[in-house]
């Protein structure tokens, strides 16, 4: 079912094999979801120019702390955003840099988090994280929830961090934080098996290797700094040649799982969407070649009322890049339908 604007609009109950014919419209070089998704990762206006940035930690239950990123509007109680990066990366990632800056000049506060593990955060980190962790956005929001700063919360989560909201709005249900608004989820995988799969194919061997060198830098960086809490050999990350090893060898043994498979499939967050009972926009591109539709779609069928899943024909995986101009990369075709979304519920 459409809107007035074009793209498609799936409710539960009433999904459809419909072709999304959207309101996003790249230059004609720049349709292939492959440069949309290529050309996202570019280093292109990717910093957060002139805003006051303030470190903060988050206290972790059981010990350890997360590290993030905070730009606050001074003296104004507004809401807050917390904003989760992708696989391998930071609170520093190109995205969630670029998506921050345009959260922020719509009126949010925006907290952007170092996963478990992640950069600034390695040094407190007490493990490293994983796709359904949920304990790690858990503890910010509540923390946010407290802050006379924030009048509510929202989550926007970016690819892998777009599945970690997934997984907590599910998981959690109606026990989700009492300040927790709504939430947001752009290019999120859902099946995590399915998805590690499709990565780890042929064909997208440029996005594969890329993630995986991300994975191995921090897995080794975090055995460099904490030792006595690694329970994986550093010695063979070098030989790891698909993310699916870099499951079987770090986060198995360094979270008590049986194999890749158990991992999968315990912490995939698509069978957990029946249960979310706050506003949550799944917004996703036809053409992403890391987290294909037909890998989404079976999922939010059987969604609470509470989610939606907005499709675009185009847009690649977390780019919908509408040109050159810096505002094509701040305020992408996604992010500004985060910004409306999260608007309607704070």
């Amino acid at each position: 079912m459409g809107d007035a604007t074009g793209q498609i609009r799936y409710k539960p109950g009433a999904m459809t094999e419909a072709r999304a014919i959207t309101d996003f419209r790249a230059p004609r070089w720049m349709r292939s979801g492959h440069l949309q998704t290529l050309g996202a990762a570019l280093p292109i206006f990717a910093r957060p120019g002139d805003l006051a940035e303030e470190r903060c930690w988050f206290d972790l239950p059981g010990g350890g702390a997360l590290h993030g990123r905070a730009w606050w509007h001074v003296g104004k109680t507004r809401p807050a955003v917390l904003v989760l990066h992708g696989v391998g990366g930071t609170s520093d990632s190109r995205s969630v840099v670029r998506g921050g800056r345009a959260l922020f000049a719509a009126g949010f506060h925006v907290v952007r988090l170092d996963l478990r593990g992640a950069g600034e955060g390695l040094a407190r980190a007490p493990g490293i994280y994983h796709a359904g962790l949920i304990d790690d956005p858990r503890v910010v929001v509540e923390a946010l929830g407290k802050d006379p700063r924030v009048s509510r919360v929202t989550v926007l989560g970016i690819s892998l961090g777009g599945h970690l909201t997934l997984k907590m709005m599910g998981e959690l249900g109606a026990a989700v934080p009492a300040a927790l608004a709504a939430a947001v989820s752009i290019s999120a995988p859902v099946d995590v098996g399915r998805t590690t799969l499709e990565i780890d194919r042929l064909r997208n061997l440029p996005y594969g290797s890329y993630v995986l060198r991300g994975l191995v830098k921090q897995a080794g960086d975090f055995a460099a700094v904490h030792p006595d809490k690694t329970h994986f050999d550093p010695k063979g990350l070098k030989k790891l040649r698909k993310v699916r090893d870099y499951h079987e060898h770090v986060i198995v043994p360094m979270h008590g799982f049986r194999d890749a498979d158990d991992y999968h499939v315990s912490q995939s967050a698509g069978p957990h969407l029946a249960n979310v009972a706050r506003p949550t926009l799944m917004i996703h591109a036809e053409d992403d070649p890391m987290v294909p539709l037909a890998t989404v779609t079976p999922y939010a069928a059987a969604a609470s009322p509470q989610v939606e899943l907005l499709v675009s024909a185009g847009g690649g995986h977390v780019g919908w890049l509408g040109g050159l101009r810096e505002a094509h990369w701040v305020n992408t075709w996604a992010i500004d339908r985060a910004i409306a979304f999260l608007g309607r519920y704070v």
